[in-house]
C-alpha cells in the first residue's frame, strides 16, 4: 500500500508598526525568511487593523522576496476596517493565486503600495503555508 506524505503547515503571524509596511514593496517587512532549497506555497490568511481603519495606502500588499516581486495577497486600505478580519480571498482582498507554489528560494514579504500606511496603529497578519524541498 503506497503512503501519501502532505507537506507540514507552517503559519507566519504577528504584528507590524506602520513603517514596518512601508509604502515600497521592496521596503516591507519580510515575514518568512527565504531558503534556497525550499519552495513556499500560501494557503490561506487574513490581515487586520487593529483599533482604527487603515487608510493612506492603496493596498496591503503580501509578496515573495525576489527583486520583481510577484503578488501573492493584495487587500485595499478600504478592506482593512478598524479590528475586522480581513481573509484572503473575500470582497477587496485579492488572493492571486490560491496553492499556487512560488519560486524557489523566495521568502514571504509585507507592503504596500501608494501612500504610506496611515490612521492604523499596526497591521495584523497571519498567513499559513506550505515549504516543499
Amino acid at each position: 500500500m503506497a503512503t501519501t506524505t502532505h507537506p507540514k503547515v507552517h503559519c507566519a503571524s504577528g504584528s507590524l508598526t506602520l513603517a514596518e509596511v512601508a509604502a515600497n514593496t521592496l521596503a516591507g517587512t519580510i515575514i518568512v525568511k527565504p531558503a534556497p532549497d525550499r519552495t513556499i506555497t500560501v494557503l490561506d490568511g487574513w490581515l487586520r487593523s487593529p483599533g482604527h481603519n487603515a487608510a493612506g495606502a492603496t493596498t496591503v500588499i503580501l509578496t515573495d522576496t525576489e527583486a520583481a516581486p510577484t503578488t501573492i495577497v493584495s487587500a485595499t486600505v478600504g478592506a482593512l476596517l478598524a479590528d475586522v478580519v480581513a481573509r484572503f480571498g473575500v470582497t477587496n482582498v485579492t488572493f492571486t493565486a490560491p496553492n499556487a507554489a512560488l519560486t524557489k528560494g523566495t521568502g514571504l514579504r509585507i507592503g504596500c503600495t501608494g501612500s504610506a500606511l496611515t490612521t492604523s496603529h499596526s497591521l495584523d497578519y497571519l498567513v499559513y503555508y506550505t515549504v516543499t524541498v
